[in-house]
């Protein structure tokens, strides 16, 4: 039998039954109380960005030491011996996997989980000690890897089968000398569709222009439908994780019936600190099936809040250079005289 497991890193307690295959990543839903993990450390710098708060992301330089902890809860209702330790990870097709079992890869063999192995009696927690060790040599890239907890509960019959569960706390680790990459996406395009019960939604295709993956999440507003009609906000779909230089498209399930339209769509998207929107003029085909893709209007691209803060400081100093300049004029104005 195939069984799926399941990455998470959130505060509640988790149970997923799992076994020999690749680990999909499901972001910030509610889950039934058993094993549970959560990131307790989050970097001073990084405190107010959201993604910080809930994976190990960081930048470092070959030959550095990285360190965080992790809360393992059991809320599994009966004691269990909980194994903890890194497991290799990737990004691809808009989502983060976690590989089959205890696959590593070079950030997984850098990482150490302290203690290995937790007995938990039913409510209990522990904190674990997790130690990255960035290799001097190791080569400029990002690299993803997985923390896991991990329980396993023998077949009650024999010849039945081993139920494995486990979750997890996603690490994004960038290595290189000088400053961190930076994040960056644009949002490309909107596609107007219904379902076969003739629901619509809406597929916004964003893709990754900067170096670190991005874990995206936003709202969809409709306005100056017909006759005035405005709808919205809708939450895009969660668990959208577009690697670098990818393509992507993320769902918006209106879960309404609406006009066919035109509609002018706007898209609010953002990944941790980082903000983008866009707007588009959309209509929806009056069955099932999609419309064709609309382009974004990119003067609507929002400015990254780094950006700002360059602006700013390039806008203060051509201030103070004007200033400057008016003082030596007036001096000269009055040596003049």
């Amino acid at each position: 039998m195939r069984r799926i497991f399941a990455l998470f890193a959130l505060a509640a307690g988790l149970s997923i039954p799992a076994a020999g295959a690749p680990s999909a990543v499901a972001d910030e839903h509610a889950a039934p109380p058993g094993l549970g993990i959560r990131l307790v450390d989050v970097p001073v710098t990084a405190a107010d960005d959201p993604r910080a708060r809930v994976y190990i992301i960081d930048h470092v330089k070959p030959g550095s030491l990285l360190e965080r902890r992790v809360q393992v809860v059991n809320k599994t209702g009966h004691a269990a011996d909980i194994a903890l330790y890194s497991a290799a990870a990737e990004v691809r097709e808009g989502s983060f996997a976690g590989l089959e079992g205890r696959t590593e890869n070079e950030l997984s063999s850098w990482t150490t989980v302290t203690p290995s192995v937790a007995r938990l009696g039913s409510g209990e927690q522990t904190f674990a000690n997790v130690a990255i060790k960035v290799p001097s040599e190791a080569s400029r890239d990002e690299r993803y890897a997985a923390v896991w907890a991990e329980t396993t509960t023998p077949p009650s019959v024999p010849g039945g089968i081993t139920q494995v569960s486990r979750v997890g706390v996603r690490i994004y680790l960038s290595v290189g000398l000088g400053g961190e990459p930076a994040s960056d996406f644009v949002i490309q395009s909107f596609t107007a569709e219904r379902d076969d019960a003739g629901v619509p939604l809406v597929e916004v295709t964003a893709r990754n222009t900067g170096g670190r993956a991005l874990d995206l999440s936003g709202q969809l507003r409709l306005t100056d439908g017909p006759g005035g009609l405005s709808a919205g906000p809708f939450d895009m779909e969660l668990g959208t994780t577009l690697g670098i230089g990818e393509t992507e498209p993320v769902t918006v399930a209106l879960g309404q019936e609406l006009p066919d339209g035109p509609w002018t769509a706007n898209v609010t998207m953002r990944s941790g600190l980082l903000i983008r929107t866009a707007r588009a003029t959309l209509t929806f085909p009056a069955g099932p099936g999609a419309a064709e893709s609309v382009t974004t209007d990119a003067a609507d691209a929002a400015i990254s809040p780094w950006l700002l803060v360059v602006g700013a400081a390039v806008a203060l100093a051509a201030l103070f250079g004007l200033v400057v300049a008016w003082r030596r004029r007036e001096r000269e104005c009055s040596s003049g005289s």
